[in-house]
């Protein structure tokens, strides 16, 4: 059986014969490109760098750069990937926003790779949703948008979610398995919005990409930071298939595997905030250990994988091998 197979036994819940592996020793998983865009405007500013013209507009004294749609992004000592500290929405009423447009011949960069034949499971990336109106708007501004402007928000959303499907449906027969993106949508304790407020602004978007990529015969995943705990049903009935949860302990995963397993799947490591930080082996591995038993109590709903920038969260290599050997030891369903 080919990994490509494994892991569409595993999210299907067909009697997958192991958990699934996502590290960077053994991996069951591809992932590749899902467009390349055209006509795009000329931007000096894409590169981290020291640019008084993009200082002048936020203040900021760190390293700075600006993406495609206009957002500003800054950052200290050459570490992680930023955080926008201003957006390109500064007012509803008076904003532009231009999606770019998506290159049709990449289909044919696809066909060429005979990703029908990967051995593995391929993923492709697609982009955020939340995460882009975050931005654009900046997080309080977004939050208290969802208040006094919904329908701006609902209408943003929307927007990104047509320009999704159509991506996903311009790479459909490409041999593409699964749609891979990402929305951060929790703190530590609690989701960002009501899930009120998510059923009526924004899983109608979620639902809008999931069905595209349903119908073009991919599966999605989807990945997300903090506590999502309030938002997961509604999720599911969006589409979601597969959840990449990096702190699956935030439920805990006993909670996961108790009142979702039996529909989704989960792609993720041994806790990244509560259990591998601690760098205590014992603990480590009975975590390890524990979340190996756990999803085979349900037949499998588990791809484990490794964070991929252990050096930024402060956990060593060994620590995340101690787990990664134990669960490759105990992978069998």
């Amino acid at each position: 059986m080919t990994s490509k197979e494994m892991i569409q036994r595993l999210v299907a819940h067909d009697a997958p014969p192991r958990i699934g592996f996502d590290f960077s020793t053994r991996t069951d998983l591809a992932f590749v490109g899902s467009r390349s865009y055209i006509n795009l405007p000329a931007n000096p500013f894409d590169q981290w760098g020291d640019y008084p013209e993009l200082k002048a507009l936020t203040g900021f004294r760190g390293e700075v750069r600006r993406d495609m749609f206009g957002n500003i992004y800054g950052r200290f000592n050459g570490r992680t990937k930023g955080e926008c500290i201003r957006g390109v929405i500064q007012d509803w009423d008076d904003y532009v926003f231009e999606l770019p447009e998506f290159d049709p011949r990449y289909r044919e960069t696809l066909l060429g790779m005979d990703l029908s034949h990967h051995p593995n499971y391929v993923l492709a990336w697609g982009s955020s949703l939340f995460s882009v109106l975050r931005d654009a708007r900046l997080m309080t501004n977004a939050l208290m948008d969802t208040l006094t402007d919904p329908e701006s928000v609902s209408g943003f959303v929307d927007m990104l979610a047509e320009h999704e499907a159509a991506v996903i449906r311009s790479i459909a027969g490409c041999g593409v398995d699964g749609w891979f993106f990402g929305d951060d949508l929790g703190t530590q304790t609690a989701t960002f919005i009501s899930p009120e407020t998510f059923r009526s602004l924004f899983k109608p978007a979620y639902r809008k990409v999931a069905e595209a990529a349903h119908e073009a015969g991919m599966a999605v995943f989807m990945h997300s930071c903090g506590n999502d705990y309030a938002l997961i049903e509604d999720l599911i009935d969006a589409g979601i298939d597969v959840f990449q949860f990096d702190q699956p302990d935030v439920y805990p995963t006993e909670v996961l595997v108790k009142e979702f397993a039996d529909r989704v799947s989960f792609h993720s490591p041994v806790d990244i905030q509560k259990v591998l930080p601690t760098g205590d082996r014992e603990f480590i591995e009975s975590r390890a250990l524990r979340m190996c038993e756990l999803f085979r109590s349900v037949g499998g709903g588990w791809i484990a994988k490794d964070y991929p920038t252990y050096g930024d969260i402060g956990v060593k290599e060994e620590w995340a091998g101690w787990a990664r050997d134990v669960i490759i030891r105990n992978s069998a369903l």
